[in-house]
């Protein structure tokens, strides 16, 4: 493991054998207010007047246009390949954390004021389902568990 210097203080993550390919660049700290953290990136070399941002774990996995890389372990400065993997834009979805604005303390839980109960939902491919409504969010959340664990699989995230 090498341990890249980022400004901003940060350090980026990276297997011995991806050092040739990422040290051709100048890496900087950018923060991401989407994910709460930050990532490495660079600019690429000027070609026909336009500059290309370029992020390590996208250069390290060789990542194609439409194709997005997970940080498994949601460190986004670790990008040793053990901690990436390919994945589609609804697969990266599904293994974010729980909400900002999230009351119950739960991922996929929030109260129903007009049944007052808690209701447990999830997303899949784009469309919202409904899991039901419970008496507890401890058991709103075992339901969003299990339909985390069935409809996402690898990229489950419940916390």
């Amino acid at each position: 493991m090498i341990e890249i210097p980022l400004t901003q203080g940060q350090v980026a993550l990276i297997d011995d054998e991806d050092f040739e390919i990422v040290s051709r660049y100048k890496w900087c700290a950018r923060w991401s207010p989407c994910t709460n953290s930050f990532y490495a990136i660079t600019n690429t070399p000027r070609i026909l007047g336009k500059r290309k941002t370029l992020s390590m774990h996208r250069l390290i996995m060789n990542a194609q246009p439409g194709e997005q890389v997970d940080h498994i372990n949601h460190n986004t400065l670790d990008n040793r390949k053990p901690e990436l993997r390919l994945c589609t834009k609804s697969q990266n979805q599904h293994n974010v954390g729980k909400r900002q604005d999230n009351t119950s303390g739960f991922k996929g839980v929030t109260w129903h004021k007009r049944d007052q109960k808690w209701q447990a939902r999830i997303m899949k491919s784009g469309k919202d389902k409904h899991l039901g409504n419970f008496d507890t969010p401890e058991l709103a959340y075992e339901a969003y568990c299990r339909a985390a664990a069935e409809l996402h699989g690898q990229f489950a995230r419940v916390a």
